[in-house]
């Protein structure tokens, strides 16, 4: 990723009333820092259609569902792009909905061909927005931001790195720099008791790395995870410290899409104390 951001990405999830969401509210701010064209793409909502008896009556139901789907999903992509334009943010509006492919793929060819991705956290029963998280940071090959419920600094202050030494910690952090350069203090965490680190970089040549890249002087910090739990541990770190974003690597338990997420990664994306930069 350029160390100034140029193409930003933000996906919301179309409804009946649309608003703007944190992420939509971080995209922009941080495109109209950077000077960014913001593309915004409105998902549809995931439907189910009723079984009826009659094939007839079944294909009636389905062709006015999609269209009830196909207005509301135009509406927010409009509504969003409106949102963005008031605020002086150059932007491109996308909608999907289409049967022969599956309900994220435009938002993920999307996300190919844009320095970076910003999305809504999702709630634990949000099934969809949590598949959208995880299709764009699985197949997109490029970061994404996940923004809580309760927003986030577009312009971090102070910046926290999970760092286990991986590949995807490693692509996250580079990822990052844009934010990383403008933060006023940087943390390498690592956490111990959840994993074997003993093949891992040493946060001190991250921090080398950082230095010869224009940051502040980043803090080494060695942190022993609560009961095993290294995401708790973190969580308790973000607090404490006043962290305004969290950069880390994403991890699946094998190379297959529908394996279980990692734990830090899933405990950590199903509540997301600040805005998360995860990188697979």
């Amino acid at each position: 990723m350029a160390e100034q951001l140029k193409c930003i990405l933000t996906g919301v999830m179309a409804r009946a009333e649309p608003s703007a969401t944190p992420a939509l509210v971080f995209a922009t701010a941080l495109a109209r820092r950077h000077g960014a064209c913001l593309t915004v793409c409105a998902l549809p909502p995931a439907f189910y259609v009723p079984v009826t008896r009659t094939g007839g009556s079944a294909s009636a139901i389905l062709k006015s569902e999609i269209e009830r789907l196909e207005e509301m999903t135009r509406r927010s992509a409009r509504d969003a792009a409106e949102y963005i334009g008031k605020a002086g943010v150059v932007c491109i509006a996308e909608h999907t909905l289409s049967p022969l492919e599956a309900r994220t793929g435009r938002l993920v060819r999307l996300a190919r061909v844009n320095d970076i991705t910003i999305l809504d956290a999702a709630d634990p029963e949000d099934n969809a927005q949590g598949a959208a998280i995880e299709d764009v940071l699985f197949d997109s090959g490029r970061s994404v931001v996940i923004v809580p419920e309760k927003g986030g600094k577009p312009v971090p202050r102070r910046v926290a790195i999970a760092w286990d030494g991986s590949a995807r910690a490693s692509r996250a952090v580079a990822d990052a720099m844009p934010f990383l350069r403008q933060a006023e203090a940087i943390f390498i965490v690592t956490v111990t008791g959840e994993k074997d680190l003993s093949q891992m970089a040493p946060g001190a040549d991250l921090a080398t790395h950082l230095l010869q890249h224009g940051t502040c002087e980043p803090r080494l910090e060695i942190l022993s995870a609560i009961e095993g739990d290294a995401a708790e541990r973190l969580r308790k770190f973000v607090r404490d410290e006043a962290i305004d974003m969290l950069v880390m690597g994403a991890f699946v338990h094998s190379r297959f899409r529908q394996a279980v997420l990692g734990g830090v990664t899933r405990s950590l994306l199903e509540a997301a104390p600040v805005p998360l930069l995860m990188a697979h």
